[in-house]
C-alpha cells in the first residue's frame, strides 16, 4: 500500500513544484521585465493580482477599445513621460462601461494600492455610446475565470457580484488550465532578455520582443478598400448604429461617464482623454450634428480634464482595417500622446490636431 501511494504522491508533488516554479518565472517576467503574457487573451491580465497590488503608484493605465491597444504603444511614449509608467489595459470590443467594470474590479479585488495614479482614456463614439454587437470578452472572462466576482449584465446594466467559495474554486481551476500558455511566454521573455544582454543587437528584432507585448504590430492593410466601404455602409451594422446614436438624448451613456468620473475623482486619479484617429471614409459618413453632440457629451463629462483630439491625425493609408492604425502610425500617435501627457499643464479640451 505504501509503495502504491508513493508514486502518485511524488507525481502530485512534482506537478505542484513545477507550477510554483513556473508561476514565479511568469511573475518575474510580468513585474520586472514588463512582459505581457496574455497575447491573444488580454482580458485575462485582470486576474494576475501581483500585477496590480502595490503597483498603482506611478502607473498610467491605458484604457479603451482595441483601437487604443494598437494606437497607444507604451514603449513609444514612455520616454517622454518621466513620472508615470504607461501600462496597456485596452480590450477588444471594449466600451466605457466595460472599462468602468474593469476599474471597479481592480478597486474591490486588489485594494487602494492597485488604483493607478493616472488613467489615459482612449475614446471613440462607439466606445462612449457603449455599443457592442458581440458579447463582451471581459465580462465572459470574469464570469468564467475570476475567483472574486461574476458580472450580472441584465438589461445592459452590468455590475460585479461576489462569488461563493465553491464558485471561486471552480474559477481558479478553470484559470489554472490556461496558465501553461502564460508560463511559456514568461520563459520566452526571460530567455529573450538574456539573449539581448549577450547580443544587444537582438533587441531590434521584432521576433524577440513582439510575442510578449500586447499590440499586434500589423504593418499593412489587411482588408480591401471595397470590404471596408461595405462594412462601413452595412445596414444594421455597428457603424450604422454609431452614426444613428444621438448623444444629446442618451442619458444612459451620460450616467456611465458620470460614474467613471466619480471613480476618478474619488481616488484622485490624474486623467487624460484622447479621441482616437478615424478613417476619412468613416468621417465622411458621420452626421456633423451627431458628432458634435458626442463631443459635447465628452466636454460636459470631463470638464477641464486634459483632452487631445486626434480624429484627423492619421492618413487613410495609416489604417490596416476600418478602425485600427498600422504599427508605423501607432508609433507616431504614441509619441504625440507622450508629449501631451508629459506637458499636460494648461492643456484642456482642444480642437483636432492637424
Amino acid at each position: 500500500m505504501r509503495a502504491r501511494l508513493t508514486v502518485p504522491l511524488l507525481a502530485v508533488f512534482f506537478v505542484a513544484a513545477s507550477h510554483l516554479l513556473l508561476e514565479q518565472a511568469a511573475r518575474f517576467a510580468e513585474r520586472d521585465l514588463n512582459a505581457f503574457l496574455w497575447k491573444q487573451q488580454s482580458e485575462l491580465q485582470l486576474f494576475s493580482a501581483h500585477n496590480y497590488v502595490g503597483r498603482g503608484r506611478g502607473r498610467l493605465l491605458i484604457c479603451g477599445p482595441s483601437e487604443g491597444r494598437e494606437a497607444l504603444l507604451p514603449e513609444e511614449f514612455s520616454a517622454g513621460q518621466q513620472r508615470l509608467e504607461p501600462y496597456q489595459n485596452s480590450h477588444s470590443h471594449g466600451t466605457l462601461e466595460s472599462t468602468l467594470i474593469n476599474l471597479e474590479y481592480i478597486e474591490r479585488a486588489y485594494g487602494q494600492s492597485a488604483i493607478p495614479e493616472g488613467i489615459l482614456l482612449a475614446i471613440t463614439p462607439r466606445y462612449v455610446a457603449n455599443i457592442r454587437h458581440e458579447r463582451s470578452p471581459l465580462y465572459g472572462a470574469i464570469n468564467r475565470y475570476s475567483p472574486h466576482f461574476s458580472v450580472e449584465d441584465e438589461e445592459r446594466s452590468p455590475r460585479l457580484v461576489p462569488r461563493t467559495l465553491r464558485e471561486s474554486l471552480r474559477a481558479r481551476i478553470a484559470l489554472l488550465s490556461l496558465e501553461p500558455d502564460r508560463y511559456r511566454r514568461g520563459l520566452f521573455a526571460i530567455a529573450a532578455r538574456l539573449a539581448t544582454s549577450i547580443a544587444p543587437s537582438l533587441a531590434a528584432e521584432r521576433a524577440v520582443w513582439g510575442p510578449v507585448r500586447q499590440a499586434k504590430y500589423l504593418t499593412a492593410r489587411i482588408e480591401s478598400d471595397q470590404t471596408i466601404h461595405d462594412w462601413l455602409n452595412e445596414p444594421g451594422g455597428v457603424p450604422a448604429d454609431v452614426r444613428a446614436w444621438d448623444a444629446g438624448a442618451d442619458s444612459r451613456s451620460r450616467a456611465v461617464f458620470s460614474r467613471f468620473m466619480d471613480f476618478v475623482e474619488r481616488h484622485g486619479v490624474r486623467l487624460y482623454v484622447v479621441n482616437l484617429p478615424q478613417l476619412s471614409w468613416s468621417r465622411e459618413l458621420d452626421n456633423p450634428d451627431r458628432y458634435a453632440a458626442y463631443l459635447e457629451l465628452v466636454r460636459d463629462a470631463i470638464g477641464d480634464t486634459p483632452f487631445l483630439d486626434l480624429r484627423t491625425f492619421v492618413p487613410d493609408d495609416g489604417f490596416y482595417d476600418s478602425l485600427h492604425v498600422t504599427w508605423r502610425e501607432g508609433k507616431r500617435v504614441s509619441r504625440r500622446v507622450g508629449m501631451f501627457v508629459a506637458g499636460d499643464r494648461g492643456v484642456h479640451f482642444t480642437r483636432a490636431v492637424e
